[in-house]
């Protein structure tokens, strides 16, 4: 009986310690293993999310990304681009301009032009494309209201798409896309490809652009000052408008949009053998509405420069606080391309109206 106790009391106590310790070491080996593998799955971690970020090109990410850094966008573009964000908020309560966080990408060496995207959270509210003359002071080429906007990555990829290019591809084999625009309203992308002919496509509609009016605009750009320069310069240089100049920011408002309803030019084309209408203001416009129903503005030759002929799709007045009239901004597009606003007296230097007869 003896021994059989001995055993007894003895077996207990070990099983029970061992059992304790093996727990024991069990964590910490699960611990140490947990250590030991972190920085792999960190390194995974990040291998799955540079994956991912690979999938945008690294000159399509500079556009997108990095070239919205305010310190390529000078102070005194940022201030112009706030003021007419200001102006353009007293459309009416529930505008959300005045809240919305703006974003810059200057659109190519030698053109002193920067797109300005205009959100409130992930909401879009518009957009704007801002030049300085050679006097330094700047304008408001045009602008958009919502989620139209110009240089939209889906757009291109659709381009790309019809004719069966891959961009990651051309980046990835050292090709590279460039925002560009060139005046008077040519918005569009360079997408340049590796051992072969840069292509050019409008930023509005999609559409490729000829190779040769392109080439030119893009040697025109070369040759100007680099963009840093420029930048730097302008800051320096550029001209604030005084009250001789302009009304101040604070004493101009918009009116509410007059919008018209959209339509296709190519459905009726009679309207090329039409004669111009006689238009001097939104007023004279809003008459020949009224008569017509239905404007297209082309630009003729130059046509290449705005998208095409496009129709004439509403207007929108800014007066100062007498309610004089000081600006005159006319819709143009909307249909199979964005809708943008833009000065009258553009239009007017460059083209003419017509009236869609049926």
């Amino acid at each position: 009986m003896y021994p059989r106790k001995v055993g007894v009391s003895m077996k207990r106590p070990f099983h029970k310690g061992w059992n304790v310790i093996r727990r024991i070491t069990g964590i910490v080996m699960c611990f140490l293993c947990i250590i030991t593998l972190l920085p792999l799955l960190q390194a995974e971690g990040a291998g799955i999310q540079n994956a991912t970020r690979s999938v945008l090109p690294t000159t399509l990410a500079t556009s997108t990304a990095e070239l919205h850094s305010d310190t390529l966008a000078p102070d005194a573009v940022q201030q112009f681009a706030r003021e007419q964000a200001i102006i353009l908020s007293t459309e009416h309560e529930g505008n959300h301009w005045n809240h919305a966080q703006l974003d810059f990408y200057p659109l190519g060496p030698g053109t002193r032009s920067w797109l300005v995207y205009a959100n409130v959270g992930e909401s879009p509210v518009g957009y704007m494309i801002i030049s300085a003359n050679d006097q330094g002071q700047f304008q408001l080429t045009e602008y958009g209201q919502g989620e139209q906007r110009p240089y939209n990555i889906s757009l291109l990829d659709q381009a790309l798409d019809r004719q069966q290019l891959d961009l990651k591809k051309m980046i990835n084999d050292g090709g590279g896309l460039q925002l560009r625009y060139a005046p008077p309203l040519l918005a569009y992308w360079k997408v340049e490809r590796p051992n072969d002919d840069a292509i050019y496509i409008d930023a509005t509609n999609g559409d490729t652009l000829p190779t040769g009016i392109l080439d030119a605009l893009d040697t025109d750009s070369r040759q100007a000052t680099s963009r840093m320069k420029f930048i730097r310069s302008i800051s320096v240089q550029a001209v604030v408008m005084t009250p001789e100049d302009s009304p101040q920011v604070s004493s101009l408002s918009v009116d509410s949009m007059d919008l018209q309803p959209l339509f296709d030019p190519a459905d009726n084309l009679l309207w090329i053998t039409s004669k111009a209408l006689s238009i001097n203001g939104v007023k004279t416009l809003n008459q020949q509405w009224k008569e017509h129903k239905k404007i297209i503005f082309s630009a003729d030759e130059k046509n290449v420069l705005y998208g095409g002929a496009l129709p004439v799709s509403g207007y929108q007045i800014w007066r100062d606080d007498r309610g004089t009239v000081q600006k005159q901004y006319v819709a143009i597009g909307g249909n199979t391309s964005v809708r943008r606003f833009v000065p009258l007296h553009t239009l007017l230097r460059d083209g003419h109206f017509y009236a869609v007869k049926p």
